[in-house]
């Protein structure tokens, strides 16, 4: 025990076996202690113990440690449920519980379920932070504790839009899953997290397949609110491949979950996303009667939400030919973007701006490039696929071959990398 609190603490604070070995013992010794090899001197032990600034022989109180490990498998029960007020609550709670614990498997859940809590809070800094102390701790960690770091490795790639990434770290989560004694719930949540990465990876048979037992799952542990989130993702892969009759069963059944429970930003994403299943179908009345209906719904606070929304219905009357009604909407999401400085739509509503003047000029390339080094940068392939054939476009209009040709190439990679 002493050997693995000596190990733990010595990478925490990032000192070498060399640096810590140095005038104490020798450095095979003390890889030895901290694999317990040996049984070192009571003194030796001391003056390890002193130079990390731990206790010799403190022995954490079991009524504590008992009560926080419970504190914290609840607290990441709240996490996976996504009760945000209720996570927050329990974060505090546990911050104070941890003071003066020197348990480093106890230590080391606490880390990884911060680390947990960072992303899903969306503190991509912070969550940094912790994923380099914890690189430090990797290789002594318990089955579940490696289930969690793998795990939460994958949802940061997620976050980060590193989806094969993320999918590579869910593989090996889903081994170690298996070997465990794990309840509905978490495997529920577990095929949620991997259908989500094969949609972004556009495998869509595999996202429905996961999607569908999670929806199983979710629904015989009554939690209807991430049975909507995963209808609405059968709905969307659906729409993707273009079975818009299922994908409209799917969001109107998220729609009676989200009715049931009153969800208003809920019911105005699904209106969004029906909406847009009419909008593929070239329907723009009922498409834009969704749009709206979305927009009703939509809390004042949610306006990445609102931006979206304005977005598809300005491109709705766009495409109609309704360019009074484009403008105005268009001009209404410019409001919107530039207010909150929401830098993906702005570049979005700068090239909707583009399409509605109908004009090539030298506005109309430095929008466009600035839109595409802008999406390439974040790895929104569909954009720059998009976005790069509009500017390819533009250079050939201009005679200008060489940009045209690198531009066209740009678009057709971006595809190459949505499809593979």
């Amino acid at each position: 025990m002493i050997g693995a609190k000596i190990r733990y603490f010595r990478q925490m604070k990032g000192i070498t076996q060399e640096q810590l070995a140095s005038g104490i013992c020798s450095i095979p010794y003390l890889s030895k202690i901290e694999h317990g090899l040996a049984q070192p001197s009571e003194e030796l032990v001391e003056h390890l113990c002193n130079e990390l600034g731990v206790s010799l022989d403190q022995v954490d109180d079991e009524d504590k440690m008992k009560r926080l490990h419970n504190d914290l498998d609840a607290w990441y029960k709240e996490m996976r449920l996504r009760n945000f007020d209720e996570v927050t609550s329990f974060k505090k709670r546990i911050e104070e519980e941890i003071e003066g614990v020197e348990d480093p498997d106890m230590l080391t859940k606490y880390l990884l379920l911060t680390f947990r809590y960072h992303i899903l809070f969306r503190e991509t800094d912070k969550a940094n932070d912790i994923l380099e102390r914890l690189y430090h701790v990797q290789e002594r960690l318990s089955e579940d504790l490696e289930y969690f770091y793998f795990y939460f490795l994958g949802l940061y790639y997620y976050q980060n839009r590193k989806f094969r990434e993320a999918g590579e770290k869910y593989k090996k989560a889903n081994k170690l899953l298996t070997s465990m004694k794990s309840n509905n719930a978490e495997w529920a949540e577990f095929y949620y997290q991997q259908a989500l990465v094969h949609n972004r990876l556009s495998q869509i048979t595999l996202s429905n397949n996961l999607a569908t037992k999670c929806l199983d799952l979710f629904n015989k542990e009554y939690n209807f609110k991430r049975a909507a989130d995963t209808e609405i993702l059968l709905g969307v892969n659906n729409r993707v491949i273009l079975n818009y009759g299922e994908a409209e069963h799917h969001f109107q059944n998220a729609l009676k979950y989200a009715e049931s429970f009153n969800d208003k930003r809920l019911k105005s994403i699904i209106y969004h996303d029906l909406g847009y299943v009419y909008s593929c179908q070239n329907e723009s009345e009922i498409a834009l009667d969704y749009y709206q209906s979305g927009l009703q719904n939509n809390e004042d606070h949610e306006i990445e939400d609102r931006a979206k929304t304005v977005y598809l219905i300005a491109s709705e009357y766009l495409k109609i030919n309704d360019l009074e009604l484009a403008k105005y909407w268009i001009e209404e999401g410019m409001r919107i973007v530039k207010k909150t400085e929401f830098l993906e739509y702005i570049y979005h509503y700068n090239v909707l701006e583009l399409k509605l003047s109908n004009s090539e000029d030298e506005h109309t390339e430095s929008s466009l490039r600035d839109a595409v080094d802008y999406f390439e940068n974040k790895n929104y392939w569909n954009y720059v696929s998009e976005y790069g054939e509009m500017l390819a476009d533009y250079y050939f209009n201009s005679s200008q071959y060489k940009n045209s040709s690198f531009y066209f190439k740009l678009a057709n990679d971006a595809r190459k990398k949505i499809m593979n």
